[in-house]
């Protein structure tokens, strides 16, 4: 299942335009808790966002999206 892995922080939605193949959504979910991992390392400006998970509805679709929901911690 093909994820994308948008980033929200108190500027906005910066989207994923790419994203990622992965066998499921709790794949899906560790690498979003690994990219928020990291963005926290990169100072305040990151701090305050989240990782946004959304799934694509249809195999090689990149605009339309399903099942968003923010990484469980």
């Amino acid at each position: 299942m093909h994820y994308f892995f948008h980033i929200v922080d108190k500027y906005g939605l910066c989207p994923d335009g790419t994203g990622h193949e992965y066998a499921d959504q709790d794949a899906a979910a560790l690498h979003a808790r690994r990219l928020a991992t990291e963005l926290a390392k990169a100072g305040e400006f990151f701090r305050a966002g989240f990782v946004l998970v959304a799934c694509a509805t249809a195999p090689g679709s990149a605009s339309r999206h399903q099942g968003a929901r923010p990484p469980s911690h």
